[in-house]
């Protein structure tokens, strides 16, 4: 099905052949206006009140880190989520992973020389939030991190005597202070400095529920929200139980598709125009600040893409079955995972006239952004492909012990603590003291690249089976490597 007023859409295939295949936020990296959409499923991100957010690799962690920082972002993501606190707030990155130094932020080689002399976490970072409160809140110099630990240490009542004065000049003022943490698998080279490390920081995180306008944001990888030892400590549940799980939609990442569109020069009028032909002008994001309609974007992407993955129904419909096949075992697809499929497509064979692209482009383009989000995973996770080539050829969904009994033949759980010793790589989290295959498996699962079913059988999703070489049983194909 074509869209149905005959207009030429060379321009939006060339828009979407265009998008940018940068693969991460860099630690640092200025956020412009022109780069942020607002996902309706992300304001519970940005609510003040909730402190902890986890998502996996991809899905905006480092991205909203460093666009709150960014006062026009700031402003304008306030606005669209009618969210007067975020206005008021002024944000300070109190750790990002970064080599370099910039302001009271301190860089991974402070943090990881500090914890080598301070025993107690918890002083690291009651520090380090009270540098970055102060740098905002008052014109006197700001000690080194290593004499403000040492201060604190010294006088015990000092740092909560300091944040309740910085608490009522700021409640005064009508603002808040929020400080906002990111990349914590950073912070050491090995997980039990880093768990040490990270189960300090929400300690004192959950401390700042005391005040009344200072709060923090703590971005945390998937892995780590599932490591039951980060929350060993007193009312853990408050912070846990409240965290916000950073997830795209089907209907926000095709929202994401529209607004990388409009910012073309040249596609963006003939979206508007498409748009306004089929009466769904309202499902463009310039236009848009209620939540996406579904029915009113299947049309608009219909128009551009075709209705169907093939020439009826029975091969599934393209709104449907691009997000489906690009998801992972929690039914997340990365929002750079969904451009690239649709970036391929638009690269493939031309498609039939008055389409930007087809079913054909889409397929391709499903099987090339499966390849790179298993690489982008592997950048995170590197023993990925340790884990899956021993079921190279072998049938999902399949049962447990037959599943262990693969990763036995293999010694997966064994080569990746050889492997990750040599190549200076974390292994992964579940494993660190437990040196089994379940261990391994409950791994797997937080990370979404396998998921254990109600009938107690292990799957891999369609993303990942198909560039791992795993056969499926049953259900409708995916596309092969050519």
């Amino acid at each position: 099905m074509s869209n149905s007023i005959a207009l030429d859409l060379t321009s939006i295939r060339e828009a979407m052949a265009g998008f940018d295949e940068s693969s991460h936020v860099r630690p640092n990296e200025p956020i412009g206006l022109d780069r942020v959409y607002f996902p309706n499923g992300h304001r519970g991100v940005l609510d003040l009140k909730r402190q902890l957010v986890v998502g996996n690799r991809g899905m905006g962690k480092s991205f909203w880190t460093h666009a709150l920082t960014n006062f026009d972002v700031r402003k304008r993501i306030a606005e669209k989520y009618w969210n007067k606190q975020l206005e008021q707030a002024k944000p300070v990155i109190g750790f990002n992973g970064s080599d370099a130094k910039i302001g009271v932020t301190p860089t991974r080689d402070e943090i990881r020389t500090v914890h080598k002399s301070t025993n107690d976490s918890r002083m690291i970072w009651r520090a380090v939030i009270l540098r970055a409160v102060q740098s905002v809140c008052s014109d006197s110099p700001i000690p080194e991190l290593q004499n403000a630990i040492a201060n604190l240490a010294a006088n015990p009542s000092f740092y909560a005597e300091k944040l309740t004065a910085f608490d009522r000049t700021i409640s005064k003022q009508g603002e808040n202070v929020l400080v906002v943490f990111d990349a914590l698998d950073r912070l050491a080279d090995d997980w039990d400095s880093i768990r040490k490390l990270t189960k300090g920081l929400l300690e004192v995180v959950l401390g700042l529920q005391s005040f009344l306008n200072i709060r923090a944001k703590v971005f945390m990888r998937v892995d780590q929200f599932a490591d039951a030892e980060l929350f060993q400590f007193p009312d853990s549940s408050k912070i846990r139980n409240d965290a916000v799980d950073l997830t795209w939609r089907p209907f926000d990442l095709f929202g994401l598709l529209l607004f990388e569109i409009q910012r073309s020069a040249n596609a963006g009028p003939v979206l508007g125009e498409l748009a306004k032909g089929l009466g769904v002008q309202s499902e463009l994001p310039s236009f848009r600040n209620a939540p996406p309609d579904p029915q009113k974007q299947e049309q608009l992407v219909t128009a551009i893409a075709g209705e169907f993955m093939g020439s009826s129904e029975k091969r599934g419909r393209v709104y449907s079955w691009v997000p489906l096949h690009l998801s992972d075992a929690a039914n997340n697809c990365s929002p750079r995972t969904f451009l690239k499929a649709w970036k391929s497509a638009a690269d493939h064979a031309s498609p039939p006239p008055l389409l930007a692209v087809d079913h054909l482009g889409l397929i391709e383009g499903v099987r090339q952004a499966s390849s790179a989000r298993l690489r982008e995973l592997e950048e995170d996770y590197p023993w990925i492909p340790k884990v899956l080539e021993p079921l190279r050829s072998q049938f999902v969904p399949m049962e447990k012990a037959n599943l262990f009994d693969f990763w036995r033949n293999a010694k997966v759980v064994d080569n990746i603590l050889s492997s990750s010793s040599s190549g200076g790589w974390l292994v992964p989290i579940g494993v660190v003291n437990n040196h089994t295959a379940e261990a391994l498996l409950l791994t797997m699962t937080s990370i979404a690249v396998m998921e254990e079913r109600a009938n107690g059988k292990i799957n891999v999703p369609d993303i990942f089976r198909v560039e791992a070489g795993i056969k499926r049983k049953g259900g409708v194909a995916v596309p092969r490597k050519r």
